[in-house]
């Protein structure tokens, strides 16, 4: 286990949001049904607060980056409709780390999910990322 984490098991974050327009299906070019609350932006407040869970408790230098995610988008829930999400962390094991999401409206339930972040070097991940392109544009020479 890497030191300086300051993350524990059980540890839990709740983000709330109003469905605003850009969090629509038709924002997403979706005609045919109401204003809806996209499961695009449901993934996206899934991704958040979970990053915003384990927020600084991890090392200077370091960051979290989504490696596996399963999601069930059960009900549906309509703009201007108040959307919570609450994550609790699961189970660290060494650099990765698993959340399970609860999302709600007003109504209730409305998606569950399991995530999986790894810890990672900030540095690490652009430079790898940096190679990637460099692969790319030789191959394309």
């Amino acid at each position: 286990m890497m030191k300086d984490i300051k993350l524990q098991k059980g540890m839990t974050h709740m983000i709330q949001k109003t469905v605003a327009y850009e969090d629509t299906t038709l924002s997403f070019g979706r005609s045919g049904i109401e204003t809806l609350f996209s499961t695009t932006s449901l993934v996206g407040m899934m991704i958040e607060v979970t990053v915003n869970l384990v927020g600084k408790n991890i090392p200077e230098g370091y960051i979290t980056i989504s490696r596996n995610m399963n999601i069930i988008h059960q009900k549906p829930t309509l703009q201007g409709m108040a959307v919570t999400a609450k994550a609790v962390l699961e189970e660290i094991e060494g650099n990765k780390l698993h959340f399970s999401i609860t999302c709600y409206d007003e109504v209730g339930e409305i998606a569950t999910g399991k995530l999986e972040r790894h810890i990672v070097n900030q540095n690490a991940l652009i430079k790898k990322a940096h190679e990637r392109a460099e692969a790319l544009e030789q191959n394309s020479r």
